[in-house]
C-alpha cells in the first residue's frame, strides 16, 4: 500500500426543511484538507434549445455574500428569479474563499460538516438572507439532531402505508418510487417540474396535461393526504393566474384562446401559474386543451374525498366550476352527431374532460341552471374497429391497427366516465394494447391501471414488469426516464410521473376503493402471486377510508379503517384464493360468485376499524 492512504467517510442527507447536510471524516493520514467548490453554471440550455429556445441564452451572473460561518452564492440572469445557494461549514480550522468559492478547513484529518441551504427569490425578495437563516440555523442546531429529525420524518412518510409484493424488482422500484414522492413533495408547496426542477426538460415547467395528475392519484392511494394538500395549495394559488388567462386571454405562439369566465389552466405552468410556451410554432396549438383544466378540478376534489376534513372544498368547487366553464364554452352542437363537440380540438380525452366537469358540476351543487342543456348530451368519440366499437380520436374516425394511445381511455380512471364492466373499455383497452403508447414511459403503468380497473391481473402485472426494462425505460437503475428512444430523452430525469404511474398501478392492482360505492381489495393480482402471498397496509380510498389486507392460500384478511368524523357505507368485494367455492369461516351476509366474496352493505362507523376474515374449507 502506498505512504498517502486514508480512511474518508461520508454521510448525506437532507432535512425535512430542505437542507442537505454533507459530513465528511478523514483518518489522521490524511495529507491534504478537505475542501468542496461551488460553481455556478452560466451556460444554460432550456426545452434541450429546441424550436424558439434553439439560441442563445443570457448567462447566470456570480456574486457571493461572506457570512462568518460560510458564504452565500447568488445567480442571476435577466427575467428569471435569483437563486441562491448558502453553505455554512462546522469544524475546525474554517476556510473559505469567497472570490473562488472555496469551502472547507485548511488542517487535514479533520471532520467537517456542511449545511447547504437553496433558496430563490420566487420565496421572497430577501432571498439571499433566507438562504442563509436556513443554512446557519442548521449548522446551530447541530449534525446530531438533523439526523435524528431526518430520519425521524422518513420513518413516519414510509409508515403511512405499505406493500408486501412477492416480485423483488417490482418491491424496490415501488419502494423508490416512494422515495421520490418523499423527495419531491414531502413538506413542500411546490410540486416539481414534469422532470424534477431541470429546465432542459419542458423548461421546468409542472405538467398538468397528466404528469402532475398522477403524482396525486399516487400520493392518494399510498395514504399521503398531506403532500396531496399541497399540490392542491399550488393549484388555489395559481388559480387566480388561471382564471386571468380565462378572461383576458392564453397566447401560445399564434394560438390565442379567451373565454367570457372560469378559469384556465395551461398543460405546462411554471411554479407562478405563468403558462409555459413550447418550443414550436405548431404546438401553441396546446392552448386549446382544456383537460388540463379538468385534470386540475380531478387533482382537486379527489383530494376532498380522500381526506373528508373540509380544508380545500371551496376551493376545488371553485376550481371545478371555473374549468368546467371554459370547457363548456368551447363545444358547439353537431346537429349531424346529435351531440356537443370541443369546437377547438376534437379528442377522446378532450370530450372525456368536459364529461367529467359537467358530471361533477351537477353532482356537487356548482353547475349553473343554464348548463342543463349540455347534460348527457357531450359525446364521446367512438368508431367501429375489428367488428367491434371502441372510443377513437373522433367521431367516425376509424381506427387502424397499432393505432391509439392511452389517453384515449382516460374515462376509466379519474374522470370515472367509463365502467369497466363497459364492452366499450375492454375492446378499446385491447386495441391500444398493440400500440406504441408504451414508448412513453408512465403509458406502461396508466394501462396496468386501466387492465385493473378490468379486473386483468395478468395484464395489469405485465404492464407494470414493462416499466422495469433497464437501458430502456431506466435511467442507470436509479430512476425512470421519459420516453424509451434516444440517448438525449435520458437527460430528462427522473420521470417523476412514471415513477407516480408505476405507484398507481400497483396499488391499484391490490385495492380499488376509487368510487362511493365500492370497495375492491386485491381486484387485479396476477395467477402467479396466489400461491407466494401478497398484502399491504393503510392504502387510502374515497370517504376516508383506510385498507389493509392479506391474501394467502389459507385464506384472505381485510380490515377498514375510517379516518373521518362521518359514517361510511360500501359494498365490500374481496377476491378469494383460486378455486374457492365455499367458504369455512366468512362474516355474516357473505355471498360467493366466481372466486369473490361479496357484501352487501358495510357500514363502518366515524373513527372505527372494522375485521372481516375470509377462510376456505379444506380443499376449496
Amino acid at each position: 500500500m502506498g505512504k498517502n492512504v486514508f480512511h474518508t467517510r461520508r454521510e448525506i442527507f437532507v432535512t425535512p426543511d430542505g437542507v442537505l447536510v454533507i459530513r465528511v471524516t478523514d483518518s489522521r493520514e490524511s495529507t491534504m484538507p478537505f475542501q468542496i467548490r461551488v460553481e455556478v453554471e452560466q451556460d444554460v440550455r432550456i426545452y434541450l434549445n429546441l424550436g424558439i429556445y434553439d439560441k442563445e441564452h443570457p448567462k447566470w451572473t456570480r456574486a457571493v455574500a461572506l457570512e462568518d460561518s460560510g458564504a452565500v452564492v447568488v445567480a442571476r440572469r435577466p427575467k428569471t428569479c435569483t437563486a441562491t445557494l448558502a453553505v455554512a461549514v462546522a469544524g475546525q480550522g474554517l476556510f473559505v474563499d469567497a472570490e473562488k468559492g472555496v469551502f472547507g478547513s485548511t488542517q487535514s484529518g479533520q471532520t467537517l460538516t456542511f449545511y447547504i441551504a437553496p433558496g430563490s427569490s420566487y420565496e421572497g425578495p430577501k432571498a439571499t438572507k433566507a438562504a442563509w437563516t436556513k443554512a446557519e440555523g442548521a449548522r446551530r442546531r447541530g449534525y446530531d439532531a438533523l439526523r435524528v429529525e431526518t430520519a425521524q420524518w422518513w420513518k413516519e412518510f414510509y409508515g403511512k402505508s405499505s406493500v408486501r409484493l412477492p416480485d423483488p424488482s417490482l418491491a424496490k422500484w415501488y419502494a423508490r418510487s416512494i422515495y421520490y414522492h418523499g423527495v419531491f413533495f414531502g413538506n413542500t408547496d411546490i410540486p416539481p417540474g414534469r422532470n424534477s426542477s431541470s429546465v432542459e426538460s419542458f423548461a421546468g415547467a409542472i405538467g398538468l396535461e397528466f404528469d402532475l395528475a398522477f403524482s396525486q392519484f399516487a400520493l392518494l392511494y399510498t395514504n399521503h393526504l398531506a403532500e396531496s394538500g399541497g399540490v392542491v395549495s399550488w393549484l388555489a394559488r395559481v388559480l387566480p393566474r388561471a382564471e386571468q388567462y380565462a378572461r383576458k386571454g392564453l397566447i401560445l405562439h399564434k394560438t390565442n384562446v379567451k373565454y367570457a369566465g372560469g378559469a384556465k389552466y395551461s398543460t405546462l405552468m411554471g411554479y407562478d401559474g405563468t403558462a409555459t410556451a413550447p418550443p414550436s410554432e405548431a404546438e401553441g396549438a396546446s392552448a386549446y386543451l382544456n383537460y388540463a383544466g379538468a385534470n386540475a378540478a380531478a387533482m382537486a376534489l379527489a383530494h376532498t374525498d380522500w381526506a373528508m376534513d373540509g380544508e380545500y372544498d371551496r376551493i376545488a368547487d371553485r376550481i371545478l366550476k371555473g374549468t368546467t366553464q371554459v370547457s363548456l364554452e368551447d363545444l358547439e352542437w353537431q346537429e349531424d352527431i346529435d351531440g356537443f363537440l370541443s369546437k377547438s380540438v376534437i379528442s377522446a380525452v378532450q370530450q372525456s374532460g368536459a364529461i367529467f366537469g359537467l358530471r361533477e358540476s351537477f353532482a356537487r351543487g356548482v353547475a349553473p341552471r343554464s348548463w342543463r342543456s349540455r347534460k348527457d348530451k357531450i359525446l364521446l368519440p367512438t368508431a367501429d374497429f375489428a367488428g367491434s366499437k371502441v372510443i377513437s380520436v373522433g367521431p367516425g374516425v376509424v381506427p387502424f391497427e397499432g393505432s391509439g394511445d392511452a389517453s384515449w381511455l382516460q374515462g376509466l380512471w379519474w374522470y370515472g366516465i367509463i365502467s369497466g364492466d363497459s364492452p366499450l373499455a375492454r375492446t378499446t383497452y385491447d386495441m391500444i394494447s398493440k400500440s406504441l403508447t408504451g414508448n412513453y414511459v408512465f403509458n406502461n403503468s396508466r394501462m396496468g391501471v386501466y387492465a385493473a380497473k378490468l379486473r386483468d391481473g395478468d395484464d395489469s402485472y405485465a404492464w407494470a414488469k414493462r416499466m422495469i426494462r433497464p437501458g430502456v425505460t431506466l435511467f442507470d437503475d436509479t430512476c425512470f426516464g421519459e420516453i424509451v428512444h434516444g440517448p438525449e430523452d435520458f437527460k430528462k430525469t427522473p420521470g417523476i410521473a412514471a415513477h407516480s404511474a408505476l405507484i398507481c398501478n400497483v396499488t391499484q392492482m391490490l385495492l380499488d376503493a376509487d368510487d362511493e360505492d365500492t370497495i375492491i381489495v386485491f381486484p387485479a393480482i396476477p395467477e402467479t402471486w396466489h400461491n407466494e402471498g401478497v398484502a399491504f397496509a393503510d392504502l387510502a380510498g374515497r370517504g376516508g377510508i383506510r385498507v389493509s389486507a392479506e391474501f394467502a392460500e389459507a385464506g384472505v384478511r381485510v380490515r377498514l379503517r375510517n379516518a373521518s368524523r362521518h359514517i361510511v357505507a360500501r359494498q365490500l368485494r374481496v377476491r378469494l384464493p383460486g378455486g374457492t367455492v365455499e367458504l369455512a369461516k366468512a362474516p355474516e351476509d357473505t355471498r360467493i360468485s366466481e372466486g369473490w366474496a361479496s357484501i352487501a352493505r358495510v357500514v363502518i362507523p366515524a373513527e372505527a376499524t372494522l375485521e372481516f376474515v375470509f377462510t376456505p374449507t379444506a380443499g376449496g
